[in-house]
């Protein structure tokens, strides 16, 4: 899309591929929130939209993207990304930050249906995002925010080195959680042990987008 570049922009690894998603793929992204996306009376958002009844979970995920195109700017952006596996949607990776520009600091979140869970994408997601950040964008440090029960995304985050930031005490639905949040910079990142090999193709026609100060990527597999 001419006037929206951003639908150019596509992060590949060895099994997945995420990008934004057509009318039809979002449409498809919303059923797979509806078959159910976390184990059943596990809270693992600060939203309540994963525990809702399928119908509005879906509904949700669609005006949810909507709302993220409609409200982007480059103080302020949220990128969602649907994944696909051999061309079947299976969960989205988001990408987000406020005054990237002055901060460098972005944020990651994902979902995963259930289906595909426990068989490493989750890990390959994390992967894109996190190169998509640091190798294309040139951020400073990326957080990651999870629930004490979230032991699969905790996990994660110490597969990349991520070092603890902090518990934090939020209420859903009127019950008090504790969410944990790590954050991962730029020198730890690059010092990283890759095991993920991640191609970012696009990144040019949108960079923009992002920052009107974000100098364009030049690591291996950006473009």
């Amino acid at each position: 899309m001419h006037h929206w570049p951003l639908t150019a922009l596509t992060l590949t690894t060895p099994d997945l591929v995420l990008r934004l998603p057509s009318d039809s793929e979002l449409d498809a992204l919303a059923q797979v929130t509806a078959d159910g996306v976390v184990p059943d009376g596990a809270v693992y958002f600060p939203q309540p939209w994963a525990t809702a009844p399928p119908a509005e979970r879906a509904r949700n995920v669609v005006q949810n993207h909507w709302w993220a195109r409609g409200d982007w700017t480059q103080d302020n952006w949220r990128l969602l990304l649907a994944v696909f596996r051999n061309d079947q949607v299976i969960g989205q990776q988001n990408l987000s930050a406020r005054n990237f520009a002055t901060t460098g600091e972005a944020r990651t979140g994902f979902w995963l249906s259930r289906r595909f869970q426990g068989q490493g994408y989750g890990t390959q997601m994390r992967a894109a995002a996190l190169t998509l950040a640091f190798d294309g964008l040139e951020a400073s440090r990326v957080t990651s925010t999870a629930f004490t029960d979230n032991a699969a995304s905790r996990a994660i985050s110490r597969k990349f080195g991520y070092q603890p930031n902090g518990i934090h005490r939020i209420a859903v639905d009127g019950r008090s959680y504790d969410t944990h949040e790590d954050v991962i910079g730029a020198a730890r990142w690059r010092d990283h042990s890759r095991t993920t090999q991640v191609e970012i193709n696009g990144l040019s026609r949108c960079i923009t987008h992002f920052s009107s100060d974000v100098p364009y990527g030049h690591s291996g597999g950006v473009r």
